[in-house]
């Protein structure tokens, strides 16, 4: 990971997600947040990275499962670098699961910093084992093969009901998770660490006993 990826990774995991959410509606970037089906499912909730994409689809019917699609789903995987969270499109589909301790056991020693699924995930207990971060819509214990075929790797998804590109900056946590294109990371991480400094500022002065209307005359909550 070049040293620009990792200060950025750094500065935004000193924030939370809604900052970055208010960050966005400050400069008129909509649709960063994902919807509220995408939630954490590991004990670690806490994520940031750059996506790398996945999207699949369903196998046709009664086609004998086609081992190549076991190794073009892996290399999602196999092939990724380190500050990546992977990011897959299930299609829909929440009957099988695209991501599980296998998967996570492969990425965690590459430098992947988690799964970011639109649809289904198993293995939790030995992903929590692991410290690995995964969201998702749910569990399943099915497995995917036979199931669903990859249709594309690092191209655009829709995830959360928000366009991912290979890239993005995904930040998730309690809250939910955000995306935010690669040309506004960096607009984003001022006005969000902005926000933060304000919301740090107002804890305190809510602390000394202020009035919140004449806090708000001085310094506007974010």
């Amino acid at each position: 990971m070049t040293n620009k990826k990792n200060i950025i990774l750094q500065r935004t995991l000193r924030l939370y997600v809604a900052a970055l959410s208010d960050a966005a509606d400050e400069i008129g970037l909509n649709q960063v947040c994902m919807d509220r089906g995408i939630i954490p499912l590991t004990e670690n909730k806490r994520t940031a990275g750059f996506a790398r994409t996945g999207k699949m689809v369903r196998s046709p019917v009664n086609r004998p499962y086609d081992e190549a699609q076991l190794d073009t789903f892996m290399s999602l995987v196999t092939r990724a670098v380190d500050g990546d969270i992977i990011t897959i499109d299930m299609s829909g589909s929440t009957d099988c699961s695209a991501w599980g301790q296998v998967l996570s056991r492969i990425g965690k020693p590459l430098g992947v910093r988690g799964a970011i699924i639109d649809g289904t995930s198993r293995d939790i207990d030995d992903i929590d084992r692991m410290n690995f971060t995964v969201f998702a819509r749910g569990r399943h214990p099915g497995t995917m093969r036979g199931r669903m075929d990859m249709e594309s790797v690092q191209e655009p998804v829709v995830c959360g009901g928000v366009t991912v590109h290979p890239g993005d900056l995904i930040f998730g946590d309690s809250d939910g998770v955000v995306v935010i294109p690669t040309d506004h990371i960096e607009d984003i991480l001022v006005h969000a660490e902005n926000v933060v400094s304000t919301d740090k500022w107002w804890a305190e002065k809510l602390d000394e006993g202020r009035d919140p209307h004449e806090l708000h005359k001085e310094r506007p909550i974010p």
